[in-house]
């Protein structure tokens, strides 16, 4: 059984080392270049602020997996210690309005509700 955990979890390691080493990413009709900082939505060109990138580089690199809100301010923002703040989810709502094709019902980053977000792998293309 402790075998079978390690293999597990070496086979997570290699797929997100995997992930890392890429730096540009498909999800559908979202295209991810990190080294160029680019991002395009059905071909057009979406813009993202830096700290918006940043926030969309942490999902990614963690797709698939819950992350929650005090993760991503401790991660993404700096913060060191837990903020009652909603600055998490404007941002979370602002990169849907540019990235999801319909950001009221979002496909690639979804609430997991009162826990935090998942960027969902589903419809990666890699």
């Amino acid at each position: 059984m402790l075998e079978a955990e390690a293999d597990r979890r070496m086979a997570i390691l290699e797929r997100l080392g995997r992930i890392l080493r890429k730096d540009s990413h498909k999800y559908g009709p979202l295209w991810v270049d990190f080294e160029h900082a680019e991002v395009k939505r059905n071909g057009s060109p979406v813009y993202l602020k830096n700290l918006e990138l940043r926030l969309l580089r942490y999902l990614i690199e963690r797709a698939g997996n819950l992350v929650s809100r005090d993760e991503l301010l401790r991660s993404v923002w700096g913060y060191n210690r837990r903020a009652f703040t909603r600055t998490v989810d404007m941002h979370i709502h602002s990169l849907r309005q540019k990235l999801e094709q319909n950001p009221s019902q979002p496909e690639l980053i979804v609430t997991v509700k009162g826990m935090g977000y998942k960027f969902v792998v589903g419809r990666a293309e890699h």
